[in-house]
């Protein structure tokens, strides 16, 4: 027993073998299968029969039921054939002239190789006259030449006048054309008579083509059939010189019998009445059912190669598996000439892969992980290098058809593509909604900028989508520094250019000053900004752009400005506003909207809009102020009469009988703000509009506004526009 015991322990270390297992699997299903195979032709043999004698009844049933259609569909055309104006004419009052109207109806009718007709004839008993698809003529000639045939002479044909029948289907006969001695190519034809019951004046005659509608309806194997009428004439036989079952032979409750040697099956038109009769000798259904030496040997070759397939197929299946299984510990994909292996394979380096983006990503974003996570990116002495990836899709493209984010998914997937070929070990995903990070290892920097150009060049071909900004980091050596990489490539994206073109940055570019206004320009701007003098922002707004024609700015710095200007509108409008929530929420919209900027343009344009919609609604709102009192309105109107006049407290309390201290104290109140200031502001505003005409001397211009002093005038301007009025003129026109 003892003895025994290594060999039971090397079956068993054995029997686990995924070769063996699968050997003895198929092994098993061979088995299997040639048991069912045999027991299947076992129980099948008694059955064949049985469903050879039901397929020859359902073969005879699609030939009866054919011919009985046909027949039921030209007996319902001609009866309405016969009530045609033409053919009624032709019954009772025919003329030549209406014959190849007829005729040309008739040709239709034969052209159609769907209905089988050879001829049709329109015999009218007056006068013995025929009219047929080809030719007009009379009886005599027409079935004694043109359509002979020895079952059915003229006589016959004259008979059927006296017949009471509206519809009789004859049986098949030979018909051919005799001229001149000589016969044509006979065919074996079908004649049916339609007539009117009670008309036995006229009548039409349709040759129906026997063989070719035997060939198309006849679906058996076998020719041998034969139509029988209600009479036990035949109407139609295809078989040979063997003869049929006669009808009377037939039994009544059955649908096959065995007479002779051969299966008769038949079956009885609906329709016509004509019985269906189709043979097999019976021979041919029992040779049909044995189980013959070639089944048995294609068997026994089947069930030998079947066993040399399993040993070959678990072969070719553990193989490329233990392949897999060391390229998996080896950290590579297998490429595997079985699409499952390669799959399976790829699916695991895939998973792989995604495991360290996502331990990457939560590296980034400060997300806890476990030590099993963290020891995918645990990597010392490799160069690598985050480029990322910043997309900015265009607003007047329409992406109702192509969502932003489906697009961002291809982009993503090329960018995956492109980089795994140069630097298999790479890892990209994606980071931001607008954002695709790739962590790269190389050893050679200016291989990756190659490709980066590269890749440049193709986006550049989607610049109608959107713009395409990639920031490359400096090199690092150690895992302990990717939030530091992180961190440099983010500030590196800050660098980036508001310009409609793909960009690549791989170093801060010089830093520039962010733009602010001076403190002359900050006056100016935010009295315009109180007074809601929208024309006079955008003419500030228009000079002041013009300093950035030529300057490098970063799409960060630019940035910061608008900040600093929206802040600027919101801290000037709350105190002016009734409800300056609307205002602050339309000012929040647009500070997200900068961060969507392709262009410089773009930015000016949407920082210009909404400087202008802020002072548009502090205008309206001094507008709705001055129409609701009449004291104030009409101390507006008056300084603006006579802005150029000496302009007196005292004088405009005078005119309204109130006090001066009262007035001052009550238009404050009101507007806001002192009479005194209003006067000069008015002015001001004057003259800046007179200053800008370049027509005026700048003592005139002072005198023009109601300032006798011209020092005083110059205090004034400078006061709320921030520069003099010599400084003002020498400024170029936004026009110019």
């Amino acid at each position: 027993m003892k003895k025994l015991q290594p060999i039971y322990l090397l079956i068993r270390n054995r029997s686990n073998s995924l070769f063996l297992r699968l050997v003895a699997g198929f092994l098993c299903i061979i088995i299997l299968l040639v048991s069912l195979t045999l027991y299947s032709i076992s129980v099948s043999k008694s059955n064949v029969r049985k469903e050879i004698v039901q397929y020859n009844t359902l073969m005879l049933n699609s030939t009866m039921d054919s011919y009985e259609k046909h027949f039921e569909m030209l007996n319902k055309q001609m009866h309405l054939y016969l009530y045609n104006e033409e053919v009624q004419r032709l019954q009772y009052n025919p003329q030549y002239i209406n014959y190849p109207i007829l005729q040309r109806e008739m040709n239709t009718w034969v052209s159609n190789s769907y209905l089988f007709i050879d001829n049709i004839v329109l015999y009218a008993k007056r006068d013995a006259f025929v009219l047929e698809k080809g030719t007009s003529t009379d009886a005599s000639t027409m079935f004694n030449v043109f359509h002979v045939s020895p079952d059915y002479p003229l006589e016959f044909w004259q008979k059927q006048f006296e017949e009471n029948y509206s519809s009789r289907i004859l049986p098949s006969a030979v018909f051919y054309n005799e001229m001149n001695s000589y016969r044509a190519a006979s065919s074996k034809l079908i004649p049916i008579v339609y007539k009117t019951k009670g008309n036995n004046e006229f009548m039409i005659i349709v040759f129906l083509d026997a063989d070719k509608m035997f060939k198309a309806f006849h679906v058996a194997p076998s020719d041998d059939f034969v139509m029988y009428n209600d009479l036990g004439q035949t109407i139609f036989n295809s078989g040979g010189p063997k003869p049929f079952i006669a009808l009377s032979d037939l039994q009544k409750d059955s649908k096959a019998l065995i007479r002779h040697g051969d299966y008769h099956f038949y079956g009885s038109g609906k329709v016509s009445g004509f019985t269906y009769i189709h043979r097999v000798p019976v021979d041919k259904i029992v040779s049909q059912t044995r189980l013959n030496i070639t089944l048995v040997a294609i068997l026994v070759l089947s069930v030998t190669l079947s066993i040399i397939a399993a040993l070959l197929i678990a072969a070719r299946i553990n193989n490329p598996l233990q392949k897999v299984i060391r390229s998996t510990q080896e950290g590579r994909p297998l490429r595997s000439s079985i699409r499952e292996f390669d799959l399976i394979s790829h699916q695991l380096y895939d998973k792989k892969k995604t495991d360290q983006q996502l331990a990457l990503f939560n590296h980034l974003k400060a997300i806890r992980q476990d030590d099993t996570t963290s020891a995918l990116l645990d990597f010392r002495e490799r160069s690598y290098v985050f480029v990322l990836f910043h997309v900015m899709g265009k607003k007047n493209y329409d992406w109702e058809h192509v969502s932003f984010q489906k697009w961002l998914y291809y982009m993503k997937a090329f960018i995956e593509n492109e980089l795994n070929q140069s630097f298999p070990d790479s890892l990209t995903f994606q980071i931001e909604h607008n954002q695709i990070l790739s962590l790269v290892f190389n050893e050679r920097r200016d291989q990756l900028d190659t490709l980066l150009e590269r890749m440049k060049e193709t986006f550049g071909q989607d610049r109608e989508y959107g713009l395409m900004t990639m920031a490359v980091s400096s090199e690092y050596r150690h895992s302990e520094h990717i939030a530091t990489a992180y961190q440099e490539v983010q500030g590196v994206l800050g660098k980036r250019r508001l310009i409609d073109a793909v960009q690549i940055v791989s170093a801060p570019l010089d830093m520039y000053p962010s733009p602010v206004f001076t403190t002359n320009q900050d006056k100016e701007f935010c009295v315009n900004l109180r007074e809601g003098n929208v024309e006079q922002l955008e003419t500030f707004m228009t000079r002041y752009y013009a300093r950035w024609e030529g300057e490098q700015m970063s799409a960060a710095t630019l940035a910061r400005f608008a900040d600093m200007l929206l802040d600027k509108i919101k801290s000037e409008v709350s105190n002016v506003l009734d409800n300056p929530g609307t205002m602050q929420t339309l000012l929040e919209q647009t500070q997200n909207k900068v961060q969507e900027c392709v262009a410089v343009s773009e930015l000016e344009l949407l920082l210009q809009q909404a400087v202008a919609q802020a002072a548009q609604a502090v205008r309206e709102k001094k507008q709705q102020t001055e129409q609701k009192d009449p004291v104030t309105v009409f101390i507006m109107d008056y300084v603006n009469e006579r802005y150029a006049e000496d302009l007196y407290l005292d004088v405009l309390a005078q005119q309204l009988n109130l006090s001066g201290g009262y007035l001052s104290s009550y238009f404050k109140e009101k507007t806001g703000m002192n009479i005194v200031d209003y006067i000069n502001e008015i002015r001001i505003g004057k003259a800046t509009g007179m200053l800008e005409q370049n027509k005026l001397k700048i003592h005139d211009v002072a005198e023009a506004v109601g300032y006798r002093n011209i020092t005083s005038f110059n205090r004034m301007f400078k006061k709320y526009t921030g520069i003099t009025p010599s400084e003002f003129r020498k400024k170029p026109s936004p026009r110019s």
